[in-house]
């Protein structure tokens, strides 16, 4: 239950340039979480661009909205008989990851590997499967692994904050992480530039970062206002339009070398989280009924994903390498 919402909200400097000059920019309601009608303004940064959220509910407060059926925790399972259907879209997504990677940073036997906000650890495992790297995982909340822990044997995982457990990290990768990926776990970090130069600290004087984001310039965020999913309200903490995203990569010693506007995550999924959005639904429970009318719209939604590498659609990937 989450009481005294407005009571706990704290205001927030720009999370990229650190200036206070915030112009209102709109509000959304609670998405697809428990909070009810509560609303949360997303704001402009006067001096560099940014939109985050500000005010924002402390880091305490804010695991109030992730609670045990948030949905990226659940898997498959979460969609009853058409899970088998919903489980092989995921492996493809994961093995879109593994070769997005793998074309920047070729993973040898025993190169450590981190993904930041493993969640559910299925990129990991097939990683693991496709290199023999050392995959290390790092998030929070081990509810995406905790009650199938034979499942995950042979990768590293960690729950806890980066701030917590940087030692323990910089023990497991040794003279550091061949690469570093997040997948779609930026967007969630209240203090994105003090990660991404962790991050760094963390990486090879070779490393890759490898950073996916909804796009705030894009046809899914135009299409659906304040009930985007990219805003994911409050558990997004900045939405990241191409430019904000490249220079927040920038200012925390990192050099990008490619800048995609489309990426592993269907930005279907998007468009139909922001609809779940609109209808105030919070996907608790059992998904079933819904996969039919979530699968025709998919189908109706086609054409559209053809063309995604020429119409920026809702998702952006940079990856990048250690500024020398």
């Amino acid at each position: 239950m989450i009481t005294h919402l407005s009571s706990g909200l704290e205001d927030t400097p720009c999370l990229l340039c650190g200036a206070d000059a915030a112009l209102p920019l709109l509000t959304s309601q609670v998405q697809l979480a428990p909070g009810g009608s509560a609303e949360f303004s997303f704001v402009t940064c006067g001096r560099c661009g940014l939109v985050y959220m500000s005010p924002r509910p402390g880091e305490e407060q804010l695991d109030d909205f992730y609670p045990p059926d948030y949905l990226p925790h659940r898997g498959p399972a979460a969609w009853g008989r058409w899970s088998p259907l919903v489980k092989r879209a995921l492996d493809r997504m994961d093995r879109r990851r593994v070769r997005l990677l793998l074309r920047h940073a070729p993973i040898a036997p025993g190169d450590p590997v981190l993904d930041l906000g493993c969640g559910r650890p299925t990129f990991l495992r097939a990683l693991e499967r496709r290199t023999h790297g050392l995959a290390v995982g790092i998030d929070t909340s081990d509810r995406g692994w905790s009650e199938e822990r034979t499942a995950w044997q042979g990768l590293h995982l960690v729950r806890g904050t980066l701030a917590e457990e940087e030692d323990t990290l910089r023990a497991m990768a040794g003279s550091g992480f061949r690469a570093i990926t997040l997948w779609h776990a930026l967007e969630h970090d209240p203090r994105p530039l003090a990660t991404l130069r962790t991050l760094r600290r963390l990486s090879r004087s070779d490393g890759v970062l490898v950073v996916e984001v909804p796009d705030l310039a894009s046809l899914t965020a135009k299409l659906s206002g304040p009930d985007w999913a990219g805003f994911h309200t409050p558990r997004h903490t900045a939405a990241y339009a191409p430019h904000t995203l490249r220079a927040l990569v920038e200012e925390a010693g990192w050099q990008p070398i490619q800048h995609l506007r489309h990426g592993t995550l269907d930005p279907y999924v998007l468009r139909w989280l922001s609809v779940m959005a609109t209808r105030r639904r919070r996907l608790s429970g059992s998904l079933e009924g819904d996969f039919p009318r979530f699968l025709a719209g998919k189908v109706a939604w086609l054409p559209l994903s053809l063309v995604q590498r020429w119409i920026p659609l809702g998702v952006q990937v940079v990856v990048a390498r250690v500024r020398r």
